[in-house]
């Protein structure tokens, strides 16, 4: 799973008319089989979608191609949410730490809700 930005020129106002004057681009997130180099899942968001929310959606897309067995990303997508759901489906997490993870949080112990 990742993301990149395209700039976007000259769209006719398009940009200005949904989301004012600010200079926006257009965010593609995807889903790769690395198996494969196969594009599994995409979605199309602006630059203020962040990654770890449209992550759900992908790995359901990228699940109808087939079983999901681990899921690689970056520091983006390192948040508790994402493991817990990667988790609850039995998908082994290869997520890069962010520079300011911690691993002293507090954890909810088993059975606790």
């Amino acid at each position: 799973m990742d993301s990149t930005g395209i700039s976007v020129h000259r769209a006719g106002g398009w940009v200005e008319r949904e989301h004012g004057k600010k200079k926006r681009y257009v965010k593609i997130h995807f889903a790769v089989n690395v198996e494969t180099g196969e594009v599994v899942a995409m979605e199309v968001t602006m630059d203020d979608a962040h990654d770890s929310k449209v992550f759900p959606k992908l790995l359901d897309r990228a699940e109808g191609h087939g079983r999901v067995v681990k899921a690689y990303g970056d520091g983006a997508f390192d948040s508790s949410d994402i493991y817990e759901l990667l988790e609850s489906k039995g998908i082994e997490a290869a997520i890069k730490p962010r520079r300011n993870s911690r691993l002293d949080t507090l954890q909810k112990p088993e059975g606790e809700p």
